[in-house]
């Protein structure tokens, strides 16, 4: 929309001070073939694990690198460069599934499995604007089985279930969807598109139980925090709103980016320590956040068009894509502020807009809770190491 960016004495956002030092940097793999299709969708970078990113090539393939050696190989393959353009990557415990869409035939799902480079394609809408926007891939609530949620250009909502490819939700809205992000609990949806309304939904039926108001633009980026409650929003109107799913009413903080809308949102694992959020902003800007208090944060300047970031290492890591045809390359930065939470009191609390927050790092209050929840990616003797080589660095 016109202006929606531009600022106004009116407005909440709260431009944040950039003194904060919680990542470094670490390696830069220059890559000169990186593909970026769409203006809009960042999406295009996927990591299923440290030493696993794949990203869209030029010549009509994606590609998987190691960062930690260099090495590059061939995920998938089309037959010709003109087969496919992929919109998103997205990739879960080694396995990444791909979403692919041709610009002038009906969209189709690519996904690779095993170590076949060859893609398996499936028809997932006739309709002409099927171009798959976002793509989420999770654990089903009620089993064991791999689920992918696909929001679409068409209005459309799908899931699959990737062990059968068969569409288990098929569901229409208003407008086009650009960004998804389940609950840790997986029973609702935060969703985000062409409407200034973020919604809430049921996350099995897709029922509308929330629409969320106050952003002035489009949006394209969101995510849900691992306490269960911290919900982020990031529009065209160059503002990241957090919400409390315990009280919708209003956003708990407004924060102005620097340069542009943001395309990407991700909040840092449990058990990685201080609890981040990451914003990549369309080019040159990327963002981690202090979560605990939104008011701090650390920049980090880059070169290029952003295509994509990820949380990496059980979030000691942090990867990012630059698609600048001359100094684009996969980003590497490394956490330099593991341990820190041994020197603060976690059974400190203080009250603050409306809602309780603990003092610690991490995303529960006690280091012993971290470890002990299902979805924690660290052990608690891995955390004491961490304390004593942060030690042994400062001391």
């Amino acid at each position: 929309m016109a202006n929606s960016d531009a600022w106004d004495p009116s407005f909440p956002d709260k431009l944040l001070r950039r003194h904060e030092n919680y990542f470094r940097f670490r390696s830069m793999d220059l890559r000169t073939d990186v593909r970026l299709l769409h203006f809009q969708l960042r999406n295009i970078m996927g990591c299923a694990s440290r030493t696993a990113v794949y990203y869209p090539c030029v010549y009509g393939t994606v590609r998987r690198l190691d960062p930690t050696t260099g090495h590059v190989k061939t995920a998938m393959r089309f037959e010709t460069e003109n087969d496919a353009s992929v919109s998103h990557v997205s990739g879960r415990g080694g396995h990444p599934h791909y979403r692919q869409f041709p610009w002038n035939i009906s969209p189709t799902v690519a996904l690779r499995r095993k170590m076949s480079p060859a893609a398996m394609t499936e028809t997932l809408t006739d309709h002409a604007s099927g171009i798959t926007n976002h793509v989420q891939v999770n654990l089903s609530r009620r089993s064991s089985t791999p689920v992918a949620a696909f929001a679409s250009n068409d209005y459309g909502f799908r899931m699959v279930d990737l062990t059968t490819n068969k569409t288990t939700l098929d569901k229409m809205y208003d407008y086009a969807l650009n960004c998804t992000a389940l609950s840790p609990d997986k029973r609702l949806r935060v969703m985000v598109g062409d409407s200034q309304n973020v919604l809430i939904t049921e996350a099995e039926t897709g029922e509308i139980l929330q629409s969320l108001e106050g952003h002035r633009d489009y949006g394209f980026a969101c995510d849900w925090a691992p306490d269960g409650w911290t919900i982020a929003t990031g529009n065209q109107d160059k503002s990241i709103r957090i919400w409390d799913a315990r009280n919708w009413k209003n956003s708990v903080a407004v924060i102005r980016t620097e340069m542009a809308g943001v395309r990407s949102l991700r909040f840092s694992p449990l058990g990685s320590g201080k609890r981040l959020l990451l914003a990549a902003e369309e080019a040159d800007v990327i963002n981690m956040i202090d979560a605990q208090t939104f008011d701090s944060k650390q920049t980090i300047d880059v070169f290029g068009e952003l295509a994509g970031v990820a949380f990496t290492n059980a979030g000691q890591e942090i990867v990012a894509l630059s698609s600048d045809p001359v100094r684009g390359g996969v980003l590497c930065l490394k956490r330099c502020d593991f341990g820190a939470e041994d020197y603060h009191n976690y059974s400190h609390r203080r009250y603050s807009r409306d809602r309780w927050r603990t003092q610690g790092y991490d995303w529960l209050p006690t280091p012993h809770q971290v470890v002990d929840h299902a979805g924690s990616e660290v052990t608690l003797t891995q955390k004491h190491r961490q304390a004593a080589m942060a030690e042994d660095w400062f001391f």
